[in-house]
């Protein structure tokens, strides 16, 4: 009989859970592979065997995040109006930034810009497959003649992205009360 499998994905996935609880109170630099394996309740022998290093944790919490916006955009019912496919897209990534506001903070301040972090190639991959999902819906936007002036549709894609991070920001702060999903609604459409 072999020995009992000790990497599982339920070790991986309290990992996860506690690299995210943790960075969202002390941020991800304080943080020590020996703090997120205590705050996982396992060893710190499970995280190197599991990611390698406290940066293959990071890489890996970013795929996931991203691999949750990809699926929920894919996820969504693509109909036969552009706008209405564009508002359906927005709203898929209210719920990724509302389902879980720490990894949302997470991936926004460190994946996310000029000072991003090592992402892996897996990631990177998964992050792009979601921002192509936009990026096609805008462009059947543009050739419907949906968009303002004959407007670039990478500029309205750049907007568009703006757009629904304030407002997932701001809802995450609890600032859109008391019906943040109209709040929503009202600026995409």
């Amino acid at each position: 009989m072999g020995r009992p499998k000790e990497h599982d994905e339920a070790t991986r996935e309290r990992l996860l859970d506690a690299a995210e609880r943790l960075s969202a109170t002390h941020g991800w630099d304080s943080l020590t592979v020996r703090g997120i394996a205590d705050e996982a309740g396992t060893s710190t022998r499970e995280v190197y065997a599991l990611f390698q290093s406290k940066q293959g944790l990071e890489q890996a919490l970013h795929e996931v995040m991203f691999t949750r916006l990809r699926d929920l955009m894919q996820a969504r019912e693509q109909t036969d109006d552009p706008r209405q496919d564009l508002i359906n897209l927005a709203m898929a990534y209210r719920l990724w930034a509302i389902e879980r506001p720490e990894r949302y903070a997470l991936a926004m301040h460190r994946f996310v810009g000029q000072n991003r972090r090592p992402r892996s190639p897996q990631g990177v991959a998964v992050s792009r497959a979601a921002l192509q999902q936009l990026r096609d819906a805008v462009q059947r936007c543009h050739d419907a003649g949906l968009l303002v002036n004959g407007r670039d549709p990478e500029e309205v894609v750049t907007l568009l992205r703006a757009n629904v991070h304030g407002l997932a920001e701001f809802e995450n702060l609890g600032m859109l009360a008391p019906d943040p999903e109209t709040f929503w609604l009202a600026a995409v459409a």
